[in-house]
């Protein structure tokens, strides 16, 4: 089962995200004013960021920790 600490982690290696790499990932197409927003919030607070996400940005943000080895998060082990 997923704990609250891994999926803290989770969110600090969610934090390692250039702005470039965040841009790529979830925000391609925007104009420099949204992304500096996006960005800006994002680095003040991770968790602020995510809790603004579309359902289609949190699949993006899920697949790129499973694409970069983190995969604790989206371990459950059924308990006995």
């Amino acid at each position: 089962m997923t704990t609250l600490k891994e999926f803290t982690d989770a969110l600090k290696y969610i934090g390692r995200l250039n702005k470039f790499s965040f841009k790529m990932l979830l925000f391609p197409d925007a104009i420099e004013d949204y992304l500096d927003a996006k960005w800006e919030m994002f680095g003040k607070s991770p968790l602020h960021f995510l809790w603004s996400c579309s359902s289609d940005k949190l699949e993006l943000i899920s697949g790129w920790l499973l694409a970069n080895g983190y995969t604790d998060i989206f371990t459950m082990e059924e308990e006995l």
